[in-house]
């Protein structure tokens, strides 16, 4: 027979193991400048020296009149900054980290301002405002993504486990204030042929995506 404090410890953990949150990547406004961030949400962001210095370069570009505009994104002590993107323009950014259990991590990030209105995949793995409140739509390569698995942050730093439907569409509300982290982590790719990133040999491409904005007070 199953003692009641041991069915209580099974389900402290199993609850525990509900929203686990890893690394990710995102922009973030921060003093009228876009910037990008690597952290566990809600821990101290990575700085430079040290974790912040395993991630490449970031390519980025912000969205006008729905072209991409390249911008730099040079390493600052605990940040990337977008140089000359506007928080008013939509942005993204793409980035690599080191390679750890034959995984190579990839991080795709999107700072959509709100009213900027629909926008198109523009990212590996993407996660894409349809211009309705409260609803996104997963891509990869290009193709919906149902079925994707989410999690979403709230401004009152609460998470949320999210699933894409069998459209990749994604259902939330919005009632806070404040600023929004929805990501998607570890969307696995196995690679057949393998391949090595600054070195080390890889199996496994893991596809990480965010999606951060600011919801004004009504």
């Amino acid at each position: 027979m199953i003692r009641p404090f041991l069915l209580t410890l099974c389900a402290l953990a199993a609850s525990a193991l509900t929203t686990v949150h890893a690394h990710s990547v995102w922009i973030e406004p921060s003093d009228n400048q876009l910037v990008i961030r690597f952290a566990e949400p809600g821990d101290d962001f990575e700085k430079s020296p040290g974790q912040l210095d395993n991630l490449s370069a970031p390519v980025a570009f912000t969205v006008v009149t729905n072209k991409p505009v390249s911008v730099p994104a040079p390493k600052e002590s605990d940040h990337f900054l977008l140089t000359g993107a506007s928080v008013t323009n939509a942005a993204c950014a793409e980035t690599t980290f080191i390679v750890r259990g034959g995984r190579k991590p990839v991080f795709y990030a999107r700072w959509q301002p709100v009213g900027a209105g629909a926008g198109k995949p523009l990212l590996t793995l993407d996660l894409v405002p349809t211009g309705k409140p409260g609803e996104v739509r997963a891509y990869f390569r290009g193709q919906p993504l149902g079925g994707a698995a989410a999690i979403l942050r709230t401004p009152d730093e609460k998470d949320q486990d999210l699933t894409a439907d069998a459209d990749g569409f994604i259902h939330f509300k919005t009632g806070l204030p404040g600023q929004y982290l929805l990501t998607i982590p570890h969307h696995r790719e196995p690679q057949p042929l393998g391949g090595f990133y600054a070195g080390t040999a890889y199996t496994e491409t893991s596809h990480n995506c965010s999606l951060v904005w600011v919801q004004p007070k009504e």
